[in-house]
């Protein structure tokens, strides 16, 4: 099968990019042909592929090679994808994959002889929440996109009837078990490590966690520490924050896999996959979240939103309550294998057939 995914702009560090590397690489190895049609003066993808790149520039024409030098597209977004719905056109392919909002419109438009399917990765609408022109001509453009009527693949259940979606197919994203898995570590028994990947966004929830640690600070001293993964580096300013910076999937894992406790807070689409919980629960490091599937309370400590005072509580909780953390750690570890990367290849590739 001849695999087409189209990009508007290029590869970036974002969880979903690694969704559509892994696909294609375990795609490839079945023995599909898959391309990647990106940008041409993008960056390289920071989750390694093995698939074909082409690159398609402000007219729509396809370059087999990128160029940084190329002029910046005047409107933006939204003459990259008059471009890409050019570059399309042009092409051959069995299958076209959009996988973002701003790409749905150029494939359906597109006139390439193809099945045209939209793996829909998060309810982006909600994403584009600030009070700005910008962000209410993107949530009028992501809403659309669920209605054009591609053929709409779900990473989550709680999307198969979700406001604007419609849909009955399903593909957990994936995990890596041989990378993303429990390593021996040399942790100081003195000390109890948090972990959360940090983001500035309201709706991701790490300003809750910051305030529960500086509470959590107070009563436990410099016995207890916060190292969030990509953050801001001024947050080091407050005492016990580290930011660390892993490079690549095997040193996030040593990064999981230092942890006491991982902690998630956000405040969205609590039904959703959130990678950072299913890596930490594949590491068997015990997960303290507002939600996200897998979760739930044989599995993970279950706190509410927006509510600082009961992520200190549960850490708190956790931490005295030993037996019932080991157990909740081990029911994540076997609700994990339902994530492999050959299972959810697999099962698109079926969707597709």
């Amino acid at each position: 099968m001849k695999i087409i995914i189209p990009l508007i702009g290029s590869f970036a560090k974002a969880g979903g990019f690694r969704v559509m590397s892994q696909l294609a690489n375990y795609w490839i190895k079945d023995g599909h042909d898959v391309t990647f049609l990106s940008y041409i003066d993008g960056t390289d993808p920071y989750f390694p592929t093995t698939a074909k790149i082409l690159y398609y520039d402000n007219k729509g024409d396809i370059n087999t090679q990128k160029d940084n030098n190329h002029p910046k597209a005047l409107l933006g977004m939204f003459h990259l994808r008059k471009a890409l719905t050019k570059a399309l056109n042009q092409l051959e392919a069995d299958i076209v994959l959009a996988n973002h909002c701003f790409t749905a419109q150029p494939v359906k438009k597109s006139s390439i002889k193809a099945r045209k399917f939209y793996y829909v990765q998060a309810y982006e609408p909600d994403y584009y929440y600030r009070k700005t022109i910008k962000d209410f001509i993107f949530k009028k453009i992501s809403k659309k996109s669920y209605k054009l009527g591609l053929e709409i693949i779900v990473n989550a259940s709680m999307y198969k009837n979700y406001k604007e979606i419609k849909t009955d197919k399903v593909i957990y994203p994936g995990l890596d078990l041989e990378v993303f898995k429990p390593i021996p570590t040399n942790k100081d028994s003195k000390k109890i490590i948090l972990g959360t990947i940090g983001r500035l966004e309201e709706y991701k929830g790490t300003t809750y966690i910051i305030e529960a640690f500086k509470m959590l600070r107070k009563k436990l001293g410099d016995q207890i520490e916060l190292h969030i993964g990509f953050g801001e580096k001024h947050l080091e300013e407050i005492e016990g924050i580290k930011v660390l910076f892993p490079n690549g999937d095997k040193e996030l894992a040593q990064y999981y896999n230092s942890l006491n406790f991982y902690i998630c807070a956000g405040t969205i689409q609590l039904e959703a996959i959130h990678y950072p919980v299913i890596e930490s629960m594949a590491c068997k490091v015990p997960v303290i979240t507002t939600g996200y599937y897998p979760s739930n309370h044989e599995n993970s400590v279950i706190v509410p939103i927006k509510d600082s005072i009961a992520l200190e509580k549960a850490v708190i909780e956790a931490i005295n309550e030993s037996e019932a953390v080991e157990s909740r750690k081990e029911n994540a570890f076997t609700s994990i294998e339902q994530f492999d990367w050959k299972i959810i290849s697999q099962k698109m590739i079926n969707y597709f057939s």
